[in-house]
C-alpha cells in the first residue's frame, strides 16, 4: 500500500461539489480527532487508523500526526498539522442489505429488508480483497449473505459482509 501526504490547509472542493444531497459535513478541531473517525483531506474521505499528538515545541503549537486510509481508493495517507487547525469531517452512513446476486460485470443486486426494494447500482472493485472474498463466499452458496454498505459524499462501497442463518 502506497503512502501519500496530504495538506490540511487546502480547501476540500469535492466536499462542496458533492452529489450527495444530504451534504452532512462539519468542521472539527484537529485535537478532537480520534482513531476510526472519518475526515476529509485533499478531497479524500479517510478513516483515521492512527493519530498521535505531540507537545508544543519551539513554535509553541502542538501538532497532530494523522494516518488514514481512503475508504474508496484503499490508499494510505499521512499528514501533520497544528492541533489548533480545523479539519472537515463527513457523516458516514452504514446500511445492511441482503445479497441477492452478483452479475458477470461485478454489479451486486441487494435487497433492502425494511422496504423489500432491490438495487443493482454498486459495482465491486475486482482488485479489492473484500470483493474477492465476497465472490468466493457467494459462489459457495452456503446460505444468505448480509453486506454492509458505507455511504459518504455521494459514493457507496461494500465494506463488510457476513453469513447469516
Amino acid at each position: 500500500m502506497m503512502s501519500h501526504g496530504f495538506n490540511f490547509a487546502e480547501p476540500v472542493a469535492s466536499c462542496d461539489d458533492s452529489t450527495d444531497t444530504n451534504k452532512h459535513k462539519s468542521s472539527e478541531d484537529n485535537d478532537s480527532i480520534q482513531k476510526s473517525d472519518f475526515v476529509l483531506a485533499d478531497g479524500h474521505l479517510l478513516q483515521v487508523i492512527e493519530v498521535t499528538y505531540s507537545k508544543s515545541g519551539k513554535t509553541g503549537h502542538s501538532r497532530v500526526y494523522l494516518i488514514g486510509i481512503d475508504i474508496f481508493a484503499d490508499r494510505r495517507y499521512e499528514g501533520v498539522c497544528l492541533s489548533k487547525d480545523v479539519i472537515k469531517v463527513s457523516n458516514v452512513s452504514k446500511k445492511a442489505y441482503l445479497l441477492v446476486d452478483i452479475d458477470k460485470d461485478g454489479y451486486v443486486t441487494l435487497l433492502n429488508e425494511d422496504t423489500c426494494d432491490t438495487r443493482s447500482d454498486i459495482k465491486l472493485k475486482q482488485d479489492s480483497d473484500i470483493a474477492q472474498r465476497l465472490l468466493g463466499t457467494f459462489k459457495e452458496g452456503n446460505g444468505q449473505i448480509k453486506v454492509t454498505v458505507l455511504k459518504a459524499l455521494g459514493e457507496e462501497k461494500i465494506m463488510a459482509f457476513e453469513m447469516i442463518d
